[in-house]
């Protein structure tokens, strides 16, 4: 778990992983430089319970540096991931575990209960086999990521979490997971997570995640042309120019996944006129009808640029 400047969340957050029924566990909470109280909190914690340890960055580096570190610490095979604010079910870990060790499996979420909320938290049918989830991913991101528990094994072959990836990190690991791991979904919401307007994937954070994740996204494609990666620390409008160059080389296939990034850019990050008129002019050239309908739908014509 890690945790930055949340100390009125993260208190239910830490009980509910003390009260699994999978008891053989030991809780490592990342502090990412917190200067609201929350070290204190969690030190608090970490002197009446034995199965908590604690790590404490210098300062503020972001989730997937964060991460990163954590792993960096443990020696644990079997990971489960947890944010700060949310709250996994009691039997969360003891199903996952008997899931992971039943199926094979190097990387298996779970449903998310999200309340009132748009309905996220039943997955579809079609992204919970191995099989699916590997031909859903290039299109949309279909892991919750606090419900993930996964094989460090796995993981480190590919170096863990890309630091630079302060938000998205995780789509970004299981877009370069692919052909390396075996996937699963569990159809059971194991994970509560209550409103909270600046979660990384909100709508307060929208353009900056939507940049994050359209260059995982960019770079899966990359990496199927023989590419290097690009930065994620870049504009909106230098990544459009970027999609623009891959939609000009993928097949037809990996087109129509793009151009729901592309598109995705386009409605939440707004990248200036010329990157725009360019992302169009190719899915107009070469998309169906469905996917030019969503682009007039969403009024990209009229968006103002940034």
């Amino acid at each position: 778990m890690a945790v930055y400047n949340d100390k009125y969340r993260v208190g239910q957050a830490i009980e509910s992983i003390l009260a699994q029924s999978f008891r053989s566990l030991d809780l490592l909470i990342v502090d990412d430089g917190s200067t609201d109280g929350t070290d204190d909190l969690i030190r608090a914690y970490a002197a009446r319970e034995s199965r908590i340890r604690t790590l404490r960055l210098p300062e503020n580096s972001g989730l997937g540096a964060a991460l990163q570190a954590g792993l960096g610490e443990t020696s644990a095979d079997l990971i489960a991931r947890m944010d700060s604010d949310d709250i996994s079910h009691p039997e969360r870990l003891a199903r996952q575990v008997a899931m992971m060790e039943r199926h094979g499996l190097d990387v298996l979420g779970a449903a998310q209960d999200r309340g009132k909320r748009r309905v996220l938290g039943a997955l579809k049918p079609e992204a919970l086999t191995h099989a699916t989830i590997v031909r859903a991913l290039p299109h949309h991101n279909v892991l919750v990521h606090p419900s993930v528990m996964f094989r460090l094994s796995t993981v480190r072959p590919v170096e863990g979490y890309d630091p630079r990836f302060i938000m998205a990190q995780d789509y970004d690991l299981w877009l370069r997971l692919i052909g390396l791991a075996r996937f699963g979904n569990l159809p059971d919401k194991l994970i509560v997570s209550p409103a909270n307007p600046d979660r990384a994937s909100g709508p307060r954070n929208r353009l900056r995640h939507t940049v994050f994740s359209v260059t995982a996204a960019a770079n899966h494609f990359r990496r199927k042309l023989g590419m290097v990666g690009l930065d994620p620390n870049q504009s909106a409008s230098d990544l459009g120019r970027e999609l623009v160059f891959l939609l000009d080389q993928v097949g037809d296939a990996d087109f129509f996944d793009l151009s729901r990034h592309a598109i995705r850019l386009v409605r939440y990050s707004e990248p200036d006129p010329e990157s725009l008129d360019l992302i169009k002019s190719r899915i107009f050239a070469r998309a169906g009808l469905g996917v030019r309908a969503k682009w007039m739908l969403y009024g990209l014509d009229t968006r103002p640029a940034g």
